[in-house]
């Protein structure tokens, strides 16, 4: 008897610690599936894993590295080569899908070259911050350049859940997810007013294009291949995180 309430009780805290693992990943805004095939076309959601504080998230903005003047390290180290040196066909790749499950408006962000380099969502009721929420798109079919010795390539995605209209100073203030105007899901480190203010640079989500080693094997010299990051310049941020509607920009005032 002893025995078999010593194991329901194992399993009950086993079951409570597992939800709070559960719910610790749900905590940062990301992506539903954070890694992807070379060479497949997937429909993808950003998950929002909770409002400011109490306050309810009425939009969200999406910024995807454009590949233009983007950071690429190798290993971990600084490469000044162009992205398609390891990705064949980066650009029109990321497409918003319609939906008014959550937000009412949805519209696509569109780089200097005319390629779509994120999207935005909002209005309508929002999520309560006590929920989650989908927000989908697609991403086209990605392929791993050939002739290089990537096994994986990550695009680090810049992300804004967005829970009060304000203006860009207001984003520096409050106590983050606590209570902000906005929760920012993007890098500490690139100098621009939309940077999380963390220790560390943990708030991005990310989106990585794994090799598909059977159809796009590595070259020989390649060995087990390296892993390739692509994360965003300062001006592409402050150009592309912004919400315009009808031309106007509505966020932040």
């Amino acid at each position: 008897m002893k025995k078999n309430k010593f194991k329901t009780l194992t399993l009950a805290l086993a079951a409570a610690m597992l939800a709070g693992v559960g719910q610790s990943a749900l905590a940062h805004t990301r992506l539903e599936m954070p890694t992807v095939t070379e060479g497949v076309r997937v429909t993808n959601n950003v998950t929002i894993g909770h409002g400011c504080g109490e306050k309810a998230i009425i939009g969200t903005s999406v910024v995807f590295p454009d590949g233009i003047d983007s950071t690429i390290t190798v290993g971990g180290q600084p490469h000044n080569g162009p992205l398609t040196d390891f990705v064949a066909n980066w650009g029109p790749n990321v497409q918003p899908l319609q939906t008014r499950a959550v937000f009412d408006f949805v519209d696509e962000k569109q780089g200097p070259t005319g390629n779509v380099v994120g999207f935005w969502s909002g209005g309508g009721s929002g999520m309560p911050a006590h929920m989650n929420a989908f927000v989908p798109f697609r991403v086209s079919a990605t392929n791993i350049e050939p002739t290089s010795c990537a096994k994986s390539v990550k695009f680090f995605v810049s992300i804004a859940d967005i829970c009060e209209i304000s203006g860009v100073d207001a984003l520096r203030s409050g106590e983050g997810e606590a209570g902000a105007v906005a929760n920012l899901w993007t890098h500490n480190n690139l100098g621009t007013p939309y940077d999380r203010v963390s220790t560390t640079d943990d708030g991005p989500a990310s989106l990585t294009i794994t090799r598909d080693v059977t159809k796009n094997p590595l070259p020989g010299s390649c060995g087990e291949g390296v892993d390739v990051e692509v994360r965003p310049s300062a001006a592409q941020i402050n150009r592309d995180m912004p919400i315009k509607f009808n031309s106007q920009q509505v966020w932040p005032q």
